[in-house]
């Protein structure tokens, strides 16, 4: 990933003018060291970027021209565009132009940046052509006072065009070329320029805070890490000097980058830190989480910040009558597969409930046969009318019994409490084997109506 000399006083310098005698360029080459971080590969794309960047009043010192701390973007157009602050050697300069072909234009006023004087600025390069671009600086120390976190954002207006927005507020808008995608991840960078081949050894150290970008027109997304970035910028891969500059993460996508801070290689991950992610489920269930296979129980996994994919199984068989089901997740989900952002330390459970089968062994149609949750109950019924069987021939209804033989109900339909494995069965009394019952019954009735007559 090329990075450009982003610095606005590098290239400004052909368009300083002096108090009493303007001058229209200086003869020197100018070196650009950049520290700070790319965000990750999802932003690649994206349509505007934004940083929390702490004003930290260090001006520049020794050979260094200026030292700028800025969010931006490599553009797909071949384009590059940054918004953020900063602090250069005392002068009187132009506050607004544009430089196409190493001759600069002044399109605006004139300022005097005093020492200590730290002002927003933004940079537009339409191609590849490191000395065309165009520029504005804000007015007076309007980065806000040494200590003051400000939102620098780059995003895309109405018209197709920039706005450059700070802490909310539009402070600059360009619309002379289109937006065009970002060819690159985003990032945040603090950086020195120096009129030597050499560093000053003072840069910063500033800090950055929520690195996010524009998602396709519509939100706004936070990286979900940090790629450390240190080298030589302005399309210099090797500018031959040692970069002394460092960058520490200070918190979740929150880094400090300049002098004092950790040398790190660039392209190293900075962050994010690891969070713990704790999913609980029953020992009998297994956990696909990233496409890993978990057993049963409690399982704790240190994750980095981000997307993580979880699954587990809708059913788990114990055996052909005891088994359990998904009820849905600790958080109010209810998907067996899904996708969680994980920012923090996060507990998940699985809940699961015991089900029962209800077997019903019936020589004819019934209803109620199947698997029920722990503790509920079971509703079954047949038509009780007289049947013709193929085992019992002309058959009436004689109740309902459980497997050890006790009537649960003479009745056609009933319920029973599913708190084990049930199997019921239907009893069926053929009508040849109650003709002789029916007989005895008759004779009997007729003989003790004879008796009682006789006693008459």
């Amino acid at each position: 990933m090329r990075r450009r000399t982003i610095l606005l006083l590098s290239i400004f310098a052909t368009m300083i003018a002096g108090l009493a005698t303007p001058r229209t360029a200086i003869a020197q080459s100018q070196y650009s060291l950049q520290v700070g971080a790319w965000g990750d590969r999802a932003s690649i794309g994206n349509v505007g970027v934004s940083a929390e960047i702490r004003t930290n009043i260090s001006p520049p010192t020794g050979d260094a021209v200026a030292s700028s701390f800025w969010v931006g973007d490599n553009l797909q157009n071949g384009g590059f565009v940054q918004f953020g602050y900063d602090l250069t050697t005392p002068h009187y300069y132009c506050l607004f132009g544009e430089s196409t072909g190493g001759q600069g234009s002044c399109l605006g006023t004139y300022g005097n940046i005093g020492n200590n004087d730290a002002r927003w600025f933004w940079q537009y390069w339409p191609n590849t052509a490191i000395n065309d671009f165009y520029y504005a600086m804000g007015p007076s120390s309007s980065a806000g006072m040494a200590g003051s976190w400000h939102t620098y954002q780059i995003r895309p207006n109405a018209t197709n065009g920039w706005n450059f927005v700070m802490d909310g507020k539009t402070v600059w808008t360009f619309n002379k070329f289109q937006v065009s995608r970002s060819r690159d991840p985003a990032y945040m960078v603090a950086e020195e320029v120096s009129s030597i081949q050499s560093a000053s050894g003072d840069l910063g150290p500033v800090a950055f805070r929520d690195l996010s970008y524009f998602d396709n027109y519509k939100t706004w997304q936070p990286v979900t890490s940090l790629s450390a970035i240190s080298g030589c910028g302005g399309g210099i891969a090797d500018c031959g000097i040692t970069i002394p500059y460092g960058v520490t993460v200070s918190g979740p996508n929150e880094i400090i980058a300049g002098s004092g801070e950790r040398l790190i290689h660039s392209g190293s991950l900075l962050w994010p830190q690891t969070f713990a992610l704790t999913i609980s489920v029953p020992r009998q269930v297994q956990t696909i989480i990233d496409g890993s296979i978990y057993f049963g129980g409690p399982t704790t996994l240190p994750l980095v910040q981000g997307r993580h994919s979880i699954s587990v199984p809708k059913i788990v068989e114990m055996d052909s009558t005891d088994r359990l089901r998904f009820a849905g997740w600790s958080d109010g989900s209810t998907d067996v597969n899904r996708t969680i952002q994980l920012i923090s330390d996060k507990e998940l459970q699985a809940v699961y409930v015991q089900q029962y089968k209800l077997t019903i062994d019936s020589p004819l149609p019934s209803t109620g046969s199947g698997w029920y949750d722990n503790g509920t109950d079971a509703n079954f019924e047949t038509n009780t009318a007289p049947k013709i069987t193929n085992t019992l021939g002309l058959a009436i209804f004689g109740g309902w019994h459980s497997q050890d033989g006790t009537l649960i109900t003479s009745l056609g339909s009933g319920s029973i409490q599913m708190n084990r494995p049930n199997t019921i069965e239907t009893y069926w009394l053929p009508l040849n084997y109650l003709i002789p019952i029916l007989v005895f019954a008759l004779l009997g009735f007729a003989l003790l109506f004879k008796i009682a007559r006789g006693r008459r």
